[in-house]
């Protein structure tokens, strides 16, 4: 079996690597990694570590992209791949575990180094378990937005896109200003350093940074989207107002649909007739490792939607799928959890092709508001032969003025229904 062993280098300079990973570099077929990973190493092989230098089965080869990795490994029986600080770690390690599984024929074993977080924790005396760890690398900068809530200490991984002063930026029109930001640049060098700034005053400076580094932010201020506890102030969404009565599931009624839903982690997710992104945004929001397909014909609202995904930092696990179900529905992954807040007239068909998609185990949660639509559901019951999980009316007032006095104003009342699909059994 084809070994591929993934050793992190840490942040010392040279590498302090243990002896299982100085073995596997020393026993090894073809080495892997960057040209600097590669130079790093170098010394290891040097008389009295390795007489002679690396054996003439070695081959040292450039790191390929991820994409032609498979190919570049081929013919070789142990391959060491040099990863910056701790593979598993944001790093490169999840990647091959999965691509080069044991199915496939592969062995793949993960060394680990300390990592640049670590590193970034020992210079600010920040304790890890205290901290949340942010990866921007890679990733759009609006993906920070989901973490700026106030009083929180954030561990950022970024890249050329996502330097200080675009955090700085972003912390700022978050309402954080006053944010202790730490730039921690060229750990493990003898030149290491840490700068502290607040976020305000970074933004105005001419500061520049070295490439190698991690951001340690305290966020410090009122905040102002992204609360602490699920339940979105309606006012913080982008919608289209009057042109599409602001199409918008309110966060009371939200907050009850997702109830429903139980959203757990890695699912599926399918919002038909999206709107502007109440659930979606919300489901997204608070469920990171699952991912949401927003699904909307309306091409203002999808504008809203796209504001509202920027807004919440949610691009990672939420997307769009613009067009009309039941037929854009096709070609979408099965899922475990399926909200139905619009049909456009096509109720009855989305609700059984929802049905007859969902995995085993899953629930379906379906909103209603018009006699028809109420009727409608309740056909959907009887067709199934499965009395809902639960069958519920939201009724919400809010407070308004009649000649200066104040009143509770009902909204329309909304009926939700849930099912959950058996778990399949052996016969």
């Amino acid at each position: 079996m084809p070994k591929i062993t993934v050793i992190g280098l840490g942040i010392c300079q040279p590498p302090l690597l243990n002896e299982k990973a100085l073995k596997a570099l020393r026993s090894c077929d073809c080495i892997m990694g960057s040209p600097r990973q590669l130079e790093s190493v170098g010394p290891l092989f040097a008389p009295p570590k390795c007489e002679g230098g690396p054996t003439s089965h070695q081959v040292l080869m450039a790191l390929p992209k991820l994409k032609h990795i498979v190919n570049d490994i081929k013919g070789f029986d142990h391959v060491v791949i040099l990863a910056s600080g701790d593979p598993l770690l944001f790093g490169i390690g999840k990647y091959l575990q999965s691509t080069f599984s044991p199915k496939l024929g592969y062995d793949v074993v993960c060394i680990s180094g300390v990592s640049s977080l670590q590193g970034a924790c020992e210079l600010t005396g920040l304790s890890l378990q205290d901290a949340q760890l942010v990866s921007l690398h890679g990733r759009p900068l609006n993906y920070l937005n989901r973490h700026l809530q106030p009083l929180r200490n954030l561990l950022i991984l970024t890249d050329k896109h996502s330097h200080p002063k675009a955090i700085a930026q972003a912390l700022v029109s978050a309402n954080l200003p006053h944010s202790v930001m730490h730039v921690c640049e060229r750990l493990g060098y003898a030149d290491q350093r840490s700068q502290q700034f607040d976020a305000k005053t970074l933004l105005q400076s001419s500061q520049t940074f070295h490439p190698l580094h991690v951001t340690v932010v305290r966020t410090l201020g009122g905040g102002n989207v992204m609360p602490s506890f699920p339940g979105i102030a309606d006012a913080h969404f982008v919608t289209d107002g009057e042109s599409g009565k602001g199409l918008l599931t309110k966060r009371e009624v939200r907050l009850n649909i997702l109830s429903l839903l139980q959203p757990s982690p890695q699912d599926i997710a399918w919002d038909i007739g999206a709107g502007c992104g109440g659930v979606a945004i919300e489901w997204a929001l608070w469920n990171p490792s699952g991912h949401v397909y927003g699904i909307e014909h309306h091409s203002q609202r999808v504008a809203c939607l796209n504001a509202n995904i920027d807004a919440f930092g949610v691009s990672a696990n939420l997307l769009i799928k613009q067009g009309r179900a039941p037929d854009c529905l096709v070609g979408l992954p099965n899922p475990d959890k399926v909200f139905i807040g619009g049909s456009g007239g096509e109720l009855s068909a989305i609700l059984q092709l929802a049905w007859q998609r969902i995995k085993p185990g899953g629930r379906l949660v379906a909103s209603a508001v018009t006699e028809p639509s109420k009727a409608t559901l309740r056909d959907f019951t009887q067709l199934i032969g499965q009395q809902p999980e639960n069958y519920l009316q939201v009724a919400i007032s809010r407070q308004d003025t009649i000649a200066g006095q104040d009143v509770l104003r009902p909204a329309l009342p909304i009926i939700l229904m849930s099912w959950h699909k058996a778990l399949e059994t052996a016969n």
